[in-house]
């Protein structure tokens, strides 16, 4: 199986934790066996740079010896579209399928282009995989694949807390609220993790809040390990790998109701999902954690999103695909 992979997300000198989890099951898919050639398009210097990419990507696909394209979110899946010797399967991230909202939340005439775009380039690829289920609904594709992205668990375990503090500097008596997001990101509203610690801090003032932004991948296992909860306030989400991740470490978590965090959560004790966008309700639920610090069995609730697991899943969705491609109609009568 040789894949030509198509992504605007992926690690770099400039960005080294973007689209790390793309990088991540790209890997698990060649140790599956699988060749993986992948494309990258700079979409952060602008739309334009996918209309540069298209004859780019014809020309890549037209080489010999490739099965199919898998393009990662919408806007590479519209490029991948736009040669036809290749199937294309198209994983939808959350933006790509909702659109992006701005730092109150509200999607403008920009972020509903988008999943515009995204929904049109969903009911033309040859296979979907949506990141969860709320994707897929977004999508109206109902023969798409629901996988979310797997988790290193040899990367992301359970480490010594105390020299996970050491190693960042942090107060062995503190106690620590991470926000492994992007603070720039309006859609991680950031201003709400700091109006909820900042609430904690009334009960419990050694609480700090703890921002582990553009971390290279293979540092945030120090932070997971290092910090008392995870801390997500993101208005939309996709399957956030931040959490899995967290979960993989055994630490609580507490989140905004987005995306699949309930389901990844499920009955985790220590970790909650707060309903609504209320600090002063997330403040309560991170002194729950803060005031009792305890890690969580985390790990074993998420054996089943292990990155090998379900890197074979996605395998089987190309398979499918090549299968179905290689199926020749036999002529009526002959």
């Amino acid at each position: 199986m040789k894949v030509l992979v198509l992504t605007n997300a992926w690690p770099s000198e400039r960005a080294p934790s973007l689209g790390v989890f793309i990088q991540s099951q790209v890997e698990s898919l060649r140790r599956l066996g699988v060749v993986c050639d992948v494309e990258v398009i700079p979409g952060w210097r602008g739309k334009r740079e996918y209309w540069r990419a298209v004859e780019r990507v014809r020309a890549r696909a037209a080489e010999p010896g490739f099965d199919l394209c898998h393009a990662h979110s919408g806007l590479p899946g519209w490029v991948a579209l736009r040669q036809a010797r290749l199937p294309v399967v198209v994983s939808f991230m959350g933006d790509d399928a909702f659109g992006t909202p701005d730092a109150a939340g509200r999607y403008g005439l920009k972020g509903r282009l988008v999943a515009w775009i995204g929904r049109g380039v969903a009911r033309r690829a040859a296979a979907v995989i949506a990141k969860s289920e709320g994707i897929k609904r977004a999508l109206g594709r109902a023969d798409a694949q629901v996988i979310p992205n797997g988790v290193d668990f040899e990367r992301f375990r359970p480490l010594d807390p105390a020299a996970a503090r050491a190693g960042l500097g942090l107060d062995p008596a503190g106690r620590y609220v991470l926000f492994a997001g992007d603070p720039e990101l309006p859609i991680k509203d950031f201003g709400l993790a700091q109006a909820a610690v900042q609430a904690a801090k009334a009960r419990c003032p050694a609480a700090h809040l703890v921002a582990a932004a553009r971390v290279p991948q293979e540092r945030m296992p120090q932070y997971y390990n290092a910090a008392d909860v995870l801390l997500l306030t993101s208005h939309h989400e996709g399957s956030p790998n931040t959490v899995k991740e967290a979960m993989a470490c055994n630490l609580p978590v507490v989140s905004t109701d987005v995306g699949d965090v309930r389901a990844v959560i499920g009955g985790t004790p220590g970790c909650r999902v707060v309903p609504g966008r209320d600090a002063e309700a997330l403040a309560g639920a991170l002194l729950d954690v803060l005031e009792r610090p305890l890690r969580t069995s985390g790990r074993a609730a998420i054996a089943h999103l292990e990155i090998g697991q379900v890197a074979r899943r996605v395998l089987a969705v190309y398979e499918e695909v090549v299968g179905r491609r290689a199926v020749v109609p036999v002529p009526p009568g002959s």
